[in-house]
């Protein structure tokens, strides 16, 4: 018979909630998208000597990004919720 691997301890957190997980990686996910969105404004041509470092820092943003989404995905985090989001006013009124 074959062994079974204990399980690993996670961290217990006690003070942040399952929704100010998803939060923060949304958070970080804007920052990210930000960063892409400056970065590309930013291209530079294909003939351009620092070209080759360019699209190298732009998939090192993409690999970044897509390990977050997947950490939102394997957190429950629905991506329509996140974009049907409405904007409200101090007193939850939809602008």
């Amino acid at each position: 018979m074959a062994e079974e691997k204990p399980k690993k301890k996670s961290f217990d957190y006690k003070l942040l909630s399952h929704a100010d997980k998803l939060q923060m990686v949304l958070e970080q996910l804007l920052g990210l998208e930000e960063t892409m969105f400056m970065h590309n404004i930013n291209m530079l041509d294909k003939d351009h000597s620092e070209y080759n470092a360019w699209l190298a820092t732009r998939k090192e943003i993409e690999i970044e990004i897509m390990r977050l989404r997947t950490i939102f995905e394997k957190l429950g985090g629905n991506w329509e919720l996140v974009q049907n989001e409405q904007e409200v006013n101090e007193y939850g009124e939809p602008i």
